[in-house]
């Protein structure tokens, strides 16, 4: 029972080195730089600085209805309102859409890189890297195991996940004694300091979330302490030392509930930042206005993804079991599948890959014509023997249950493509039609609309076509899911849970994008956002946002001197 959030709750067990040089534990703070690295020089004039938050698994309706009916008065104030007046100081951006699939790792890399999955190379939660034969897992689904997020938190393991600098890399290569913390956050490549709960909160969480995905009991008081410690950790650590120009917070309860409670999913979220987040957000506004670093500072507020309520039963999640399944249609169709596990033997021998996340599955097939030995993944597969055979045997599935009775009606679009041979850029997907045929999307949207989908054909390009591109797989699997009103008609690649989302609809794919400053105007900010959303309204402008108003505010003070 794995979700992003799940695993990211066991990341502080184990207290070891870091890419890059050991790591300091002073706490819940771990240095990830030297401390004298650390001391800026004495700046002339003032200096824009930057507050990023990112609340998981927050839809752009929801968040936006709340603040704009005053349900979340303390993160109004923290976004500049004043008594009576509606957000005067804040744009709240109404394009901004997720990655796709449509999950917590590709859209925070997305966020942090401002690069693409098919750029930055997390292309989902899980997925298969083909140059070296490594299946990635930051947030394994197939499978259960904590080590890939102990690892994200103690050897940087999401981080070398990437192809791409974060933006922190990127910040610090313009101005190398800029101070940055990150809180919680994944990648945090660059950063300063990597802030972190307390070890006895993680443990305690953890053990009760397993609990809570089976019974779906939990409550509230099981899940805010991840956030809640998260941010007084930061306002102890912000009494003590001088805040930092750059500070990430980010923020993962909301999520974890909403995966595992019975209730509404827009009930579960509205009610958790209502009583648990915005209070505290309301504390933290308190401690930086105090030190009177708000006045010039810029806040950001981002989600990764909506959320979509699912029915918690093996009829509807589609899992790994033996039979069934779509292991027994890859297997069925002579494919030898690589087995559900992290790692596997050198001398292994398979020819198929499934990666689930969520919504969608990633399948990944090699070149069955080479002659024995170790499969070599970098060739291309063979477009009609191996992508097309897979994507025909889904096909069938879905008609009619060959080789998996249960897959019968659970796939709204299986798409597939020809791979370029490894490392090279690689061409967009295609609907399978049956028969060997394959139709270009924008026909097949023509003439089969998908208006609860959005924007599909850019963001599926966005996550297969580019130097990682690879890495998106042969055959996209899209189920059932996000095209669907009703919970009892949505099939999902998990195991059983009661709330999901990766898909392209609207309700997992509009996310908040807030910018706001106390000196600045909504038309003003307005401005400021406009030419950076203007071609690409995606995630990946957050790092476009915080490299202009650095470079911007820092233009502003040269021409002071």
């Amino acid at each position: 029972m794995n979700t992003t959030k799940q695993l990211l709750l066991s990341a502080c067990l184990a207290l070891t080195a870091c890419a890059g040089g050991k790591i300091l534990i002073e706490g819940d703070v771990r240095e990830l730089r030297p401390t004298a690295q650390q001391a800026g020089p004495t700046r002339i004039g003032p200096r824009a600085k930057l507050l990023v938050i990112g609340i998981d698994g927050i839809d752009r309706s929801l968040l936006y209805q709340l603040l704009r009916t005053g349900q979340l008065p303390e993160l109004a104030k923290l976004l500049g309102n004043r008594e009576g007046a509606t957000l005067p100081h804040a744009l709240l951006d109404e394009t901004v859409l997720a990655p796709l699939p449509s999950d917590t790792l590709p859209a925070w890399a997305s966020v942090f890189t401002g690069k693409t999955p098919g750029e930055h190379g997390v292309t989902g939660n899980e997925f298969f890297m083909r140059g070296t034969r490594t299946f990635a897992c930051p947030a394994p689904t197939t499978f259960d195991t904590n080590d890939p997020v102990v690892e994200t938190y103690t050897e940087g393991y999401c981080n070398e996940l990437l192809s791409v600098p974060t933006v922190y890399e990127r910040l610090r290569a313009d101005e190398p004694d800029i101070s940055i913390w990150v809180a919680l956050s994944q990648f945090h490549a660059g950063a300063d300091r990597l802030l972190m709960p307390k070890q006895t909160v993680i443990e305690n969480t953890y053990t009760e979330f397993l609990a809570n995905a089976v019974t779906g009991r939990g409550t509230n008081d099981t899940y805010k302490d991840i956030d809640l410690l998260s941010l007084r950790g930061i306002q102890a650590e912000l009494e003590q030392h001088q805040t930092p120009e750059v500070l990430t917070l980010y923020l993962p309860g909301s999520d974890l509930f909403t995966h595992v409670s019975e209730e509404d999913p827009t009930h579960v979220r509205s009610k958790y930042l209502r009583e648990v987040l915005d209070p505290e957000l309301g504390r933290l506004r308190d401690t930086l206005r105090e030190k009177n670093e708000l006045s010039n500072r810029f806040v950001i507020l981002v989600s990764d993804h909506g959320h979509t309520q699912v029915v918690a039963d093996e009829e509807h999640a589609i899992t790994t079991r033996d039979e069934d399944s779509p292991k027994a249609v890859l297997e069925g169709a002579g494919f030898r599948l690589r087995p559900f596990r992290r790692t596997v033997s050198d001398d292994a021998e398979f020819d198929a890959v499934l990666a689930y996340n969520g919504a969608m599955a990633m399948v990944y097939v090699a070149d069955r014509s080479q002659p024995d030995g170790p499969t070599d993944w970098t060739r291309p597969p063979r477009l009609e023997q191996d992508v097309l055979a897979a994507a025909e045997a889904f096909f069938q599935a879905d008609a009619t249950g060959a080789r998996a009775p249960s897959l019968k009606g659970a796939l709204d679009l299986i798409l597939t493509r020809v791979l370029c041979p490894h490392a090279e850029v690689d061409l967009p997907f295609q609907v399978y039609r049956g028969g060997g045929r394959l139709q270009p999307l924008c026909e097949y949207l023509r003439e089969h609309p998908r208006p609860e989908y959005v924007d599909l054909e850019r963001r599926l390009d966005e996550l297969a076509v580019g130097p990682a591109g690879d890495q998106a797989g042969d055959v996209l699997l899209l189920a059932h899911f996000g095209d669907r009103d009703q919970p009892s008609e949505r099939r999902y690649f998990s195991h059983p849970y009661r709330s999901w989302h990766g898909s392209p609809s609207r309700q997992d794919s509009e996310v908040p994008f807030i910018l706001a400053h106390p000196g600045r105007s909504t038309a003003e900010l307005e401005a400021i956002v406009r030419p950076i959303l203007a071609a690409k309204p995606r995630l990946g402008a957050v790092t476009d946002l915080m490299l202009h108003l650095r470079e911007a505010e820092k233009d502003e003070r040269a021409a002071l001197r």
